[in-house]
């Protein structure tokens, strides 16, 4: 008797877990009810740790919550290194990931990005006292912080192997260490995304934009059309009823995404 009530308890247990996760057969995501969203809550003011040591915050971080609210699915963050973030996309540890993602050819063939739901370049930051750098020119000799991993690490490599410039790039791996870096001067300058160096203006100042745009979009697994395509309703919708443009005022000081997508009839979100 005691065995058959083990037995039972045992496979009440298994039918509980199951019943309480997903797989992309089952649904859209990975854990029924939920959205789960990876970042580097790292990158101010694009996602960060507010002042409480605790709580997520930052431009993709309302968005993600805004989404997750017009899907009627609760929203979990999962903070994940950014050197190890796609890796663990591949491993199915979250549905998606919303943490400054810049479009790029190598992403699009591996994963699903989406259409851009913020702008974004490439710029040079030094301190604010700083005249001797005013271009790329002019990093010869000197100290670049970059983030390991990003595409302006990629940008730095690149600058060096076409010969515009030869100096020493720094990897950290958070933006703030960068800026920590330069504040101490003991680097002269950060190559860094646009939507992060607004958020440092009280100490930095941005003497060079590359020319070329390098917008942001939101990276899921390639197979996962469905989700994707829902995704784009609920960006669009909050493109629709003003909430990016109050989103972006509040964290950039500016409606920065003015412009970025333009959707005159509010979609329909149906979820299955």
């Amino acid at each position: 008797m005691k065995k058959i009530l083990c037995l039972l308890m045992a496979t009440l247990l298994v039918g509980l877990t199951f019943a309480g996760c997903s797989s992309k057969e089952k649904g859209l995501t990975i854990k029924e009810g939920t959205l789960t969203v990876g970042m580097e809550v790292g990158y101010p003011p694009m996602e960060y740790v507010d002042e409480d040591g605790v709580t997520y915050i930052g431009f993709d971080v309302e968005m993600a919550q805004k989404m997750a609210d017009l899907m009627g699915l609760e929203l979990e963050i999962v903070n994940t290194a950014w050197d190890g973030i796609f890796a663990a996309l591949e491993k199915g540890e979250f549905d998606m990931i919303m943490s400054s993602v810049s479009i790029t050819p190598e992403r699009q063939e591996k994963y699903i990005l989406t259409e851009p739901y913020i702008s974004n370049k490439i710029v040079l930051a030094v301190n604010n006292d700083n005249t001797a750098i005013t271009k790329l020119e002019d990093l010869n000799g000197k100290k670049v912080a970059v983030q390991t991993a990003t595409t302006s690490d990629q940008f730095a490599e690149k600058t060096i192997t076409d010969g515009i410039a030869d100096f020493e790039i720094l990897r950290y791996e958070k933006i703030t260490q960068c800026y920590d870096e330069l504040k101490l001067n003991r680097v002269d300058a950060i190559l860094v995304d646009e939507v992060v160096a607004v958020g440092y203006r009280d100490v930095s100042k941005v003497v060079w934009r590359n020319t070329e745009g390098e917008p942001m979009g939101i990276c899921l697994q390639k197979d996962n059309t469905e989700l994707a395509e829902i995704v784009e309703k609920a960006v669009d919708t909050l493109y629709y009823d003003g909430t990016v443009a109050t989103i972006a005022t509040k964290y950039f000081g500016s409606n920065v995404t003015e412009g970025v997508r333009v959707v005159t009839e509010k979609p329909v979100i149906e979820m299955p």
